[in-house]
């Protein structure tokens, strides 16, 4: 009876075990990141089994970028690209199913994503296999948070003009167009003559000394004449 009876028990227990307890069950795993507009940036993506040792099975590795990135390089095998390079498909490489086979938290690989504008959304990392009968953890989220490039910052306003003083200049000065002549009224100021110049004496009677000296150099040079001329007169008449 008691070994009828511990049967039993195993049975209804093997019975009551929940059906994804068999086989492999491979869960997404996704590591955010964080970059500048233009930047390209390293997403790592894991794989992680929380089931049976995964079997050689073919699993297949679907990726989609985040609104407002690209696409550069995906981890896998055989990957195919979409035209923009948002979305890859990939097999599972024999590298990286060792990986989660020796490891309980899973392997890690890295993508590679270009952030071209402002970043609006996530994107997805998802794994598939028909081995995996649990499939609500086969979806991770690519997280990506984009900064935008610094902006330029704005050159300072200039500074108001100061004011002109109101108070006026204590001497206004003429242009050199401007003359200025003095208001005397209806009578004109009266100028004084200037004075005579007094006559020298002295100068006037330099010059009487002068033309006497003169006057008197010309009478000596007739008498001198007139007495040669006579000489000369005389003799002759001696002669004949």
């Amino acid at each position: 009876m008691a070994a009828l009876f511990v049967a039993l028990v195993a049975a209804v227990g093997a019975a009551a075990a929940p059906a994804w307890a068999a086989g492999p069950d491979l869960a997404a795993l996704s590591r955010g990141a964080r970059g500048a507009i233009g930047a390209t940036v390293d997403v790592s993506v894991g794989i992680a089994n929380h089931g049976d040792p995964l079997t050689i099975q073919q699993v297949v590795l679907n990726y989609r970028a985040p609104a407002g990135t690209v696409i550069v390089k995906a981890a896998g095998t055989a990957c195919v690209f979409n035209q923009e390079r948002t979305t890859a498909r990939c097999g599972l490489g024999t590298e990286w199913r060792s990986r989660i086979a020796a490891r309980p938290e899973g392997g890690f690989q890295t993508i590679q994503v270009k952030i071209t504008s402002r970043v609006t959304g996530t994107g997805s990392f998802t794994v598939t296999c028909g081995c995996d009968a649990k499939k609500a953890n086969n979806s991770a989220e690519i997280v990506i948070e984009g900064a935008a490039k610094p902006q330029p910052t704005a050159s300072p306003k200039p500074s108001a003009k100061p004011r002109p003083s109101e108070s006026p200049s204590p001497q206004q000065s003429l242009s050199p167009q401007e003359t200025f002549e003095p208001d005397y009224g209806s009578e004109a100021p009266v100028v004084a003559a200037p004075p005579a110049a007094e006559k020298d004496s002295s100068s006037s009677g330099f010059l009487l000394i002068g033309v006497g000296a003169v006057l008197f150099g010309l009478v000596g040079l007739g008498g001198a004449a007139y007495l040669w001329r006579d000489r000369s007169g005389g003799e002759e008449d001696d002669t004949e």
